[in-house]
């Protein structure tokens, strides 16, 4: 635990794991990959041979075997692989450095994004009871109930009282929750609810606070079935990607706009949506951070070695800003030129700066803690990693994203040696008007019907899935390497609605499938699922809409429905994704939820805002 002064109540962060390493060489296929720098190791015949007991005599060496540290930027350091830095002398087109991370920011992260899935359980309210510090058994005694009916316990360790109360506020019109979770999720302003329902501002906000409380508990409920392995789910395909929220600014002197990333994923055959995070923590207070900061000194040390590296400070984010340059917009071109030149630009930028794009047009929240997007996609993948651990094997389609491509990586290692695991980079064409994605999809069916001698219509399921499969098979012989890149990218050969027109390669070694499974998993890339949700999302909820900008306001972005405060926006998205899983059905009556296995049939709001009432 972090040291404190006798003057101040630092913020409390979760302890690391002991075994959480995310710094190593993410090549899949290096021998050295996601070997971690702290094991003994010999290298014989170009293969790694861990050594249990430490080195033998005769082998001891002052540098690391397989290792090399490199300092990249002001307090920023790489970790470079010999291994693949030999590989990339003979010509072998491999990534050979790494941005270091903290792993304990990591793990503060995972532990924010997954939260709402830890019991339940009273604890004491004394951060210093040493049922808190030392894991020592609580021990209550009931010492009668509060004013709102609540049972008020106290802490004999300690003396402190508690309550079973989850802290939200008491509800003098209860009937209007339903009313307000409903307008939520129908595009309705807030001022406009509020004349609605007759409300004032604050209550509006206050009774989203405890629509958000209830809708975490019940999909913890539900999810905590996948934890415990009763949903049997021998393979899950995904879809992974980002999308970028701008929140208001509230001073008239300070028009920059503070910038959100919002990374989700959501399940291909479902579209189950399991996770949506943004890196942004309203639970701290930047103040404190920034004390607590200079109280440790953190700006002495490398960034992977601070206290708070999780999160943005002042100075580092302004010394960001005026060094920052935006990343150039990709020109529309063809899509495998337009994959190069966007690998070209991760490769120019590193993989810290390719995950967050801001100038000095933006700036910091005014309330809460702006988090590095690099450990929001870390911690997001952890959590699906604990999620999924029980599901057999993963796939993972993922938008092409330097940092989002190296968290998979650095999270699922041991999988993806274990060959449960794959990812893939999608690429996909966003620019295409509805006419030029009928164009695309007439000329997909004009070639089908050459193809098989019937029109597509015709075409039962299975059948389709074999004509296109035959043709990824036959786009695998075409596969192009752009630049330094170590993927091949395949041009997708039947255009989509969705996806008129795609490019995908794979990050991980699918050397050892046949062909057919080759074909097949290419087959099945897509980012739909996932763009699907945040399509919808941004129709149904009036704080996730769009914002536009304009060519008078010198690249200042504001929309009249836009929040003000960020903390809206990861609420709103959580009370959305449960929304979307469990409530909102699809033509044929069925939600998300019920297609994973997750419900029997579309959930009544009810159950969610009132969820615990029935079973008190």
């Amino acid at each position: 635990m972090r040291k404190k002064s006798c003057q101040k109540d630092w913020p409390q962060f979760p302890e690391p794991h002991q075994d959480l390493q995310i710094n190593f060489c993410k090549s899949p296929t290096c021998p050295a990959f996601g070997l971690a720098p702290e094991l003994s190791v010999v290298v014989e015949n170009n293969e790694i041979q861990q050594v249990t007991g430490g080195l033998k005599e005769g082998q001891a060496r002052k540098a690391h075997v397989v290792y090399k540290t490199s300092g990249t930027g002001k307090g920023e350091a790489s970790l470079v692989c010999k291994l693949c830095s030999a590989r990339k002398a003979d010509g072998e087109p491999v990534q050979v450095s790494f941005m270091m991370k903290s792993n304990q920011a990591v793990n503060e992260e995972y532990h924010r994004i997954s939260a709402y899935l830890e019991s339940d359980e009273l604890k004491c309210r004394n951060r210093e009871c040493p049922t808190n510090l030392n894991g020592k058994p609580l021990k209550l005694k009931k010492r009668g109930f509060t004013k709102a009916g609540h049972q008020r316990y106290q802490c004999l360790t300690c003396g402190k009282s508690l309550t079973d109360s989850d802290g939200s506020r008491t509800h003098r019109r209860a009937e209007i929750n339903l009313r307000l979770f409903d307008l939520l999720v129908s595009k309705v302003p807030l001022r406009k609810i509020a004349k609605l329902l007759h409300i004032s501002q604050k209550t509006i906000y206050d009774k989203i606070d405890f629509i958000h409380s209830q809708c975490m508990k019940f999909v913890a409920e539900r999810e905590q079935r996948l934890l415990d392995g009763k949903l049997k789910l021998h393979r899950l395909y995904l879809s992974t990607d980002r999308q970028v929220q701008i929140t208001n600014w509230v001073k008239r002197e300070d028009k920059r706009n503070t910038e959100l990333y919002g990374i989700g994923t959501a399940c291909l055959k479902t579209g189950y949506v399991f996770a949506f995070n943004f890196n942004f923590d309203h639970h701290e207070l930047q103040e404190d951070i920034e004390a607590y900061a200079r109280f440790v000194n953190d700006s002495a040390r490398p960034k992977h070695h601070r206290d708070t590296a999780r999160v943005w400070l002042e100075e580092e984010f302004e010394e960001a800003a005026k060094r920052a340059m935006k990343a150039p917009t990709v020109a529309a071109m063809d899509l495998i030129d337009a994959a190069a030149q966007k690998a070209k630009i991760d490769e120019a930028f590193n993989e810290n700066l390719a995950s967050e794009d801001f100038d000095s047009s933006t700036r910091l929240p005014a309330k809460g803690v702006l988090v590095h997007n690099e450990y929001t996609m870390l911690g997001h993948f952890l959590h699906l990693k604990h999620l999924f651990r029980h599901v057999g094997k993963t796939r993972f389609y993922m938008d092409q994203d330097a940092g989002m491509k190296n968290a998979y990586l650095s999270i699922f290692h041991n999988e993806i040696k274990a060959g449960n695991s794959d990812g893939f980079l999608v690429r996909s064409e966003k620019g295409f008007t509805v006419d030029d994605k009928r164009r695309a999809l007439a000329e997909t069916n004009a070639l089908i019907r050459r193809l098989t001698g019937v029109p597509r219509k015709q075409l039962s399921s299975r059948d389709f899935i074999k004509v296109v499969t035959a043709l990824v098979g036959e786009a695998l012989n075409n596969m192009v390497r752009i630049g330094n890149s170590p993927e091949l990218w395949l041009r997708y050969p039947i255009a989509t609605m969705p996806e008129p027109e795609k490019v995908v390669a794979a990050i991980t070694d699918i050397s050892r499938y046949e062909l057919q499974h080759k074909a097949h998993l290419y087959r099945k890339a897509s980012l739909h699922a996932i763009d699907r949700f945040f399509m919808v999302a941004r129709r149904d909820v009036n704080l996730l809409e769009r914002p536009f900008h304009s060519a008078t306001n010198q690249s200042r972005v504001w929309n009249g429905y836009s929040p003000y405060d960020p903390a809206m926006l990861t609420k709103l998205g959580d009370i959305y994704r449960v929304y979307y899983n469990y409530v909102n059905i699809n033509d044929k009556r069925e939600t998300p939820a019920m297609r994973l296995g997750l419900a029997n049939g579309p959930v009544a709001t009810e159950k969610i805002v009132y969820y615990g009432k029935y079973e008190k």
